[in-house]
């Protein structure tokens, strides 16, 4: 007979993988103490979402976590800000360095707050956002979550592309 493994025990290996391909930032761990911030992962929604009570998409969702050098599971942001920049188009990361952005939404820890949650990759943001009179002029979207810390450069997480369905 076969032995199955555990549900809860396959989603944290399959969150693992997910959160080790491909969604880390370029810089690598640029911080000194225990807690800090290291490198930022972006998960996006796949399609754009209806916030409100009329017809028709009106923003994203993205789930964002924050890793400490060494350190698999998402902490909690104690200093600096996270932005979340959207840009129109699908776009290449060589692109990215050169176009501006859409949209940006700015975080300090405080307004954080509200959207953290824990899941198997640890401590995470959930935040859907609302792109109001910014709204995209493509058929996709590209986002990117950055973290500016109080001190340092920024660490930047992978993009990911979004269908609008303009």
């Amino acid at each position: 007979m076969r032995r199955h493994r555990p549900v809860k025990r396959t989603a944290l290996t399959l969150g693992l993988v997910l959160l080790a391909a491909g969604c880390s930032t370029s810089g690598g761990y640029r911080g000194g103490g225990r807690g800090d911030v290291g490198e930022v992962h972006l998960f996006g929604v796949p399609v754009a979402l209806n916030l409100d009570s009329r017809p028709g998409p009106d923003g994203i969702g993205v789930r964002i976590y924050l890793t400490a050098a060494g350190r698999a599971q998402g902490i909690e942001m104690r200093q600096g800000r996270l932005e979340i920049l959207m840009f129109d188009g699908a776009l290449s990361d060589e692109a990215l360095g050169v176009s501006k952005p859409r949209k940006t939404w700015s975080y300090s820890p405080q307004q954080l707050a509200p959207a953290v949650g824990s899941s198997a990759l640890g401590t995470g943001y959930q935040l859907a956002l609302n792109w109001g009179q910014d709204r995209p002029r493509s058929g996709a979207v590209t986002v990117v979550a950055r973290y500016l810390p109080p001190s340092g450069p920024p660490l930047v997480s992978t993009s990911s592309s979004i269908a609008v369905g303009n």
